[in-house]
């Protein structure tokens, strides 16, 4: 099985030079690995965390929502070197008078290099900053551990997933300035997803982030997680903008 190779065609570039390099945009992500595991959490405490009165959260039960947890290992990309990123967010829904959209708000999101932070901040607005995110490979798992400043603060493991051809759009929604941004994503990958809860192994670290966290999960074990082996994605500059 493999992706469409046609998927790339289908986006209109262009040109856009920062911080003296030339760049085409939206950004061509070929080659990644993504992996993502979802934990109950304190809907209280969650709203906390939201930027803007439309941004809602998408509960699955009464006073319990989801957090998320996500890993990327980006292998090759179009003008960018290779990084590795962590992604820490709670799936939203956003409602204007036209439409309804749904995708994540990102709490944390560390990156492995500045040329990605600088991208993300200027552009869209993500919440991004270096910290030290490394894969191990075994058998049957996939772990990821993420260091910030010499302090852990979380290691995840991942159970490998059978997986299936998928393709999907969504919604990234940060904050620049007084305005609350969106920016679409489209994803082609081998996807992989169960909601068996002994699929996820989250240990958590002596970090403030870890203490933050510690605050919002219910608990440790997860409700699901998806596994993609092998991913591409086209990521635009944030594209639309709404009051907060």
């Amino acid at each position: 099985m493999s992706l469409d190779k046609d998927f790339f065609k289908q986006f209109e570039y262009q040109k856009i030079v920062f911080d003296g390099k030339e760049y085409e945009e939206p950004l061509r992500y070929y080659d990644f690995l993504r992996m993502v595991a979802y934990f109950p959490a304190s809907t209280k405490k969650l709203k906390k965390y939201l930027p803007s009165k439309n941004l809602k959260l998408l509960k699955p039960f009464p006073g319990m929502s989801i957090l998320f947890i996500a890993v990327f290992e980006y292998r090759d990309i179009s003008n960018l070197e290779p990084y590795n990123e962590v992604g820490i967010g709670i799936p939203v829904e956003l409602k204007t008078q036209k439409k309804k959209y749904q995708g994540s708000y990102m709490i944390h999101l560390p990156v492995t290099t500045e040329e990605a932070r600088k991208i993300g901040v200027e552009f869209s607005g993500f919440p991004k900053f270096i910290a030290d995110i490394t894969f191990e490979d075994t058998e049957h798992t996939k772990i990821c551990k993420l260091v910030h400043e010499n302090k852990e603060i979380l290691s995840i493991e991942f159970r490998k997933l059978d997986t299936d051809f998928r393709s999907i759009e969504s919604n990234s929604f940060t904050v620049k300035g007084n305005k609350l941004l969106r920016t679409p994503v489209s994803i082609q990958s081998l996807y992989g997803m169960t909601r068996q809860k002994r699929g996820v192994s989250l240990t958590l670290g002596d970090h403030p982030i870890s203490e933050e966290l510690k605050e919002l999960l219910l608990n440790t074990e997860s409700v699901g997680h998806v596994y993609e082996p092998q991913a591409q994605l086209s990521l635009p500059f944030a594209e639309e903008e709404y009051e907060l």
